[in-house]
């Protein structure tokens, strides 16, 4: 009866566990400094990663979202 108990409550910890983690979004951007001159625009993002599988195409997102808002800079460093 109490392996029962203890299996059970490991599954709902678990299955909370895995839910909270869908929930998460792939990345947040903490902050975002732009350092602009008459001819240049460097911007550099700070990022949190939350999952990190296709980390390439992660790297694309951010950039399209960030120009999207912003324009497109002379130079963008992300750092993750």
């Amino acid at each position: 009866m109490k392996k029962k108990i203890i299996a059970t409550i490991t599954m709902l910890c678990l299955l909370t566990v895995l839910y909270n983690y869908l929930r998460l979004p792939d990345y947040h951007i903490t902050n975002s400094i732009s350092f602009s001159s008459a001819d240049t625009r460097d911007t550099e993002l700070t990022v949190i990663v939350y999952k990190c599988w296709k980390i390439d195409g992660l790297i694309k997102d951010i950039e399209n979202e960030h120009n999207k808002i912003n324009g497109t800079p002379t130079t963008l460093e992300i750092k993750l």
